[in-house]
């Protein structure tokens, strides 16, 4: 409410602009930190101990080939879930290709890249 007792108006969407993952430490989050940072080289990293905090600007797409590039081996999306400690936005696509974080609900990923 205003001084003179009128409501203000509400926006119909919050304005975010970073979106940010944790990671347990270790092999595969080694493999999905580099992976995400070929994407977005200025990327936030964090190092605390036992965890990886990443921060980046808008969305976050983390790419099944890249991760596997980096691991040397075959990486399933699935395996995300053993090494997320928190997050920072929406899981708007999760497949095997790939693994969207944003704001933005309608979010479809990168179809160009898969």
């Amino acid at each position: 409410m205003t001084a003179e007792g009128a409501a203000v108006p509400r926006a119909g969407k919050v304005e975010r602009s970073v979106v940010g993952i944790e990671l347990m430490a270790g092999e595969e989050c080694d493999a999905i930190v580099a992976a995400i940072l070929e994407d977005v080289p200025d990327a936030s990293v964090v190092l605390l101990p036992g965890l990886v905090q990443l921060d980046v600007p808008h969305r976050l797409v983390i790419r099944a080939s890249a991760v596997e590039e980096h691991l040397g081996r075959e990486w399933d999306t699935r395996d995300l879930n053993q090494v997320v400690a928190a997050y920072r936005g929406y899981f708007t696509r999760w497949d095997e290709d790939q693994v969207v974080l944003s704001w933005e609900h309608g979010d479809p990923g990168d179809d160009a890249d898969v």
